[in-house]
């Protein structure tokens, strides 16, 4: 009974983090910023399967043994689903960390379809296990007992567990250390929590272990979303200084892009901070479309913007300046807004035998971004 009541508390205790890790990572940007992306969506599947599995577990427990009318279905049904949708949540794991890392859509799907069918085959063989005892049994005294294939279901969960750790081989570098080391508990820590699990009949560490990762993963997000500039919907001057100080950190050639739109004061003083406001939001829409997936694109301060391009040579960081002039020129064309985007740019490869730090760089990308916007002034004059 002891025992019951113990587990009880920390199923409880459990579900209410989650509750927590939902609300705190459900704030969404304006104009389709981290809020709508994929990661996230699999991160919310993430803690959607760890609360059925929560509740289903906790009702296993509540009522083994129980005699009531009904809760021998009751059992059934909760062990069944326990058991159908054991491997999700790890699934939604790997393709979690494997986007956070990656965020290549033809990886992931190369991940997802054995995946899938994986767990399909699983769900099946849980159907059929209240009738044939495959992986579980429930007696005529509503007593729960492992089937006869419980030992090869839990050798194939601790293999999928073995295998959410492949995301992470050789990524390190593809984000930040918080990041990175808060995906490595999860596989680590559930493996041997599971292990002992299977080893160790009434032992709950698995669903603690997940939710602790959960809670962690959404500190995480929530610190990525106080990133995001409201009005466009990238990512603003203080997620910026952080990953250009990661990349400083890790001594490889990057490149960076400072702009500046020309005659943004103009816009606000003759039409209104309206129209300055959807300037800022279309310039941010065209830089979004022409970086790459991995390169960070913010609004620096007021009217200037930023790329960061990860691991850019000369030649990318041409052609980059190359399409966001020739986008601005599309826009313009297609647009019937009464004014027209312009923007001034300053740019540098990353080169630690000239610039000192990160100030000494982004002066530098300043006054060449201004010593092109006073050339656009002198060519008009």
């Amino acid at each position: 009974m002891m025992e019951t009541m113990l587990r009880t508390q920390i199923l409880l205790l459990c579900l209410m983090l989650l509750g927590f890790c939902y609300a705190a990572t459900t704030w969404k940007p304006l104009f389709g910023g981290l809020g709508s992306s994929l990661s996230l969506r699999l991160y919310h599947l993430f803690i959607l399967f760890t609360t059925i599995m929560l509740v289903t577990d906790l009702l296993g427990w509540v009522l083994d043994g129980r005699q009531d009318e009904g809760v021998h279905q009751i059992l059934l049904a909760a062990h069944t689903i326990y058991y159908a949708i054991h491997a999700l949540p790890t699934i939604c794991y790997i393709l979690y960390a494997d986007q956070l890392l990656y965020q290549n859509p033809e990886r992931l799907k190369r991940w997802a379809v054995p995946l899938i069918i994986l767990a399909g085959l699983l769900a099946l063989a849980s159907l059929a296990s209240p009738i044939t005892g495959w992986f579980f049994h429930v007696d005529a005294q509503n007593v729960y007992t492992r089937g006869t294939w419980f030992i090869g279901y839990a050798v194939v969960q601790l293999l999928l567990l073995g295998a959410s750790l492949i995301p992470l081989i050789g990524a390190a570098k593809k984000s930040t250390a918080r990041t990175y080391w808060t995906l490595v508990f999860f596989p680590v820590i559930a493996f041997a929590g599971g292990l002992l699990q299977s080893l160790f009949y009434g032992l709950v560490l698995i669903w603690p272990v997940t939710t602790v990762f959960l809670v962690a993963a959404a500190l995480n997000i929530q610190k990525n979303q106080i990133g995001i500039d409201h009005l466009t919907g990238i990512s603003n001057r203080l997620l910026f200084d952080e990953m250009l100080n990661h990349h400083l950190h890790l001594q490889q050639g990057f490149g960076c892009i400072l702009m500046d739109l020309d005659g943004f004061k103009q816009i606000n003083d003759t039409l209104g901070h309206d129209a300055g406001d959807q300037a800022l939001q279309e310039m941010a829409r065209i830089l979004r479309r022409v970086a790459g997936p991995k390169d960070i694109v913010a609004r620096y301060g007021g009217d200037e913007f930023v790329i960061l391009m990860h691991e850019a040579s000369e030649y990318h960081l041409q052609d980059l300046v190359s399409r966001i002039e020739l986008e601005v020129a599309m826009s313009n064309q297609s647009s019937k807004r009464p004014y027209l985007l312009s923007v001034s740019m300053g740019y540098a490869i990353f080169d630690s035998s000239l610039f000192s730090d990160d100030k000494n760089f982004m002066a530098r990308l300043d006054g060449a971004m201004y010593e092109q916007k006073r050339s656009k002034l002198g060519n008009r004059k």
